[in-house]
């Protein structure tokens, strides 16, 4: 499957939702993401911010991510 199917799909991961706003390299069954909390993160001037992890992703997780 194309990584870039991945980009701006919503997980859940560790109890919080994140956005996938990057993907990286692919094993077997995980796929290296950067992710946006929806949730947690700080106002400023130009809008919210939200708090970004990398983290290795259940590749089938993602397929089944909306």
């Amino acid at each position: 499957m194309n990584k870039q199917t991945f980009l701006d799909k919503t997980i859940v991961h560790l109890g919080e939702v994140w956005k996938i706003i990057g993907v990286g390299t692919q094993t077997e069954q995980n796929t290296f993401c950067l992710l946006l909390n929806l949730n947690r993160g700080r106002t400023q001037k130009n809008g919210f911010c939200g708090a970004q992890i990398n983290d290795w992703i259940d590749t089938e997780v993602l397929k089944a991510a909306k």
